[in-house]
């Protein structure tokens, strides 16, 4: 995966392949699909897994970008999304919690926004159950449902019960609320939200962050596709973009072959 940073700035995609070529932007590597370990948390959480690897490191450089976001604020929501469905932005959002929690020591709160299709609870091993949804309707408070981890540094709200109708839901007032009353208690919001295309739910959570953060698939996903989600998100809203899925070799390149030996 490669992050470029793109703040309060139009992001081009023509640029954004060019400063790729150029190598001019960190990289990190997913862990490919063989060497997965299902038994307990899942492989593909670096952060926990590889804390001293290459693509551990990423993400504490994106930890630090993200925090000279915030300034001078009390809390920074942001929101992590992809133009469509897997491009890696479970994969980014729960690294980068893990990272802000871990290395930085700093209270985050993890939501899994996608209520139609909900899968973060793969990547922890945990059972689905009460979540976002049953928050929203009233059934359970947040803090009844969400999963602490580090001593309470993380929480993670999940999906919950998925609905067919998420925008009705998410544009409550009770949403609004949520992320008001989250801001007092924690530093950092992030919400791992549906891909842009074809939902609509990135409109409506773009209205409650401070940032958008995108995810693209590198080399999968088409570039039409990429500016088409571009061109749908606010301006002043796209802090920066991952690219997700580099070749290991060209980590190697840059890196050596591990973190140690950088």
């Amino acid at each position: 995966m490669k992050m470029t940073w793109l703040k309060r700035k139009r992001i081009d995609v023509d640029n954004m392949t060019a400063a790729v070529k150029d190598n001019a932007v960190p990289v990190i590597i997913e862990l490919d699909n063989k060497s997965i370990n299902h038994n307990l948390v899942d492989n593909r959480l670096v952060t926990l897994r590889e804390p001293t690897s290459i693509s551990a490191e990423q993400f504490r450089i994106l930890c630090t970008r993200i925090s000279q976001l915030r300034q001078d604020s009390s809390s920074y929501a942001l929101a992590v999304t992809s133009s469509v469905k897997a491009e890696g932005k479970s994969f980014t959002s729960l690294n980068l919690a893990i990272s802000i929690a871990r290395d930085f020591d700093d209270k985050v709160l993890l939501i899994e926004g996608d209520l139609k299709n909900p899968g973060l609870y793969d990547y922890l091993k945990h059972p689905p159950g009460f979540g976002l949804t049953d928050v929203l309707e009233g059934k359970i408070d947040l803090d009844a449902c969400a999963v602490q981890m580090f001593d309470g540094k993380l929480s993670v709200l999940f999906a919950g019960r998925t609905t067919g109708n998420p925008s009705k839901l998410l544009s409550s007032f009770k949403m609004q609320e949520i992320i008001t009353n989250a801001r007092e208690h924690y530093k950092y919001i992030i919400i791992d939200t549906p891909p842009i295309i074809p939902m609509a739910d990135i409109n409506i959570y773009s209205t409650l962050v401070d940032g958008i953060l995108l995810v693209i698939q590198a080399g999968k996903t088409p570039r039409s596709l990429v500016k088409r989600a571009i061109s749908s998100l606010a301006d002043d809203k796209v802090v920066g973009v991952v690219l997700n899925g580099v070749e290991p070799i060209q980590s190697k390149y840059f890196y050596g072959s591990g973190y140690d030996s950088y």
